[in-house]
């Protein structure tokens, strides 16, 4: 019930967040880096995505699980969809509370699309230490996660 709850309020405040127009003389869009959006059970629940055009991913940044703000970049070995990325993460959870951590994770397309450019699901795993400032300990916290992207 409580994902639920996340997945709801996350997916609400990105989509407050999409690209914006604003109507003055000249016409502006906003536009967000990335290329995809993900969501998913991750650390990163809800967000946006950067690929390579062979499907490797970049970079995702969005809202974590603990209603926070969480950026994740990826260090490829292969420039390609279906193979074993490692990914270093940094974030906020409860807005103030950082984490730090890293892990894996393995990208299947979804369809004919073997560059996971119009979707992919993603099944990977990582370690992260959750912190809080004020005089309480860090907490080791393996992860297992599953996220589907999409345009």
């Amino acid at each position: 019930m409580q994902i639920r709850k996340f997945l709801l309020t996350g997916l609400s405040l990105l989509t407050l967040a999409t690209p914006l127009k604003v109507h003055a003389e000249n016409s502006t869009t906003i536009k967000l880096p990335g290329n995809q959006w993900r969501v998913g059970l991750d650390t990163i629940f809800a967000g946006r995505m950067e690929r390579s055009a062979n499907g490797a991913p970049k970079y995702l940044y969005g809202i974590t699980a603990g209603l926070g703000f969480g950026f994740r970049y990826y260090i490829n070995t292969k420039d390609e969809l279906q193979t074993v990325h490692l990914y270093g993460e940094a974030g906020t959870t409860s807005i103030i509370y950082p984490y730090i951590g890293g892990g894996i994770e393995y990208d299947l397309p979804v369809g004919d699309d073997i560059t996971g450019q119009t979707g992919a699901f993603s099944i990977g795993g990582g370690a992260y230490l959750f912190s809080r400032f004020f005089g309480a300990e860090t907490i080791f916290v393996p992860t297992v996660s599953v996220s589907y992207s999409f345009r």
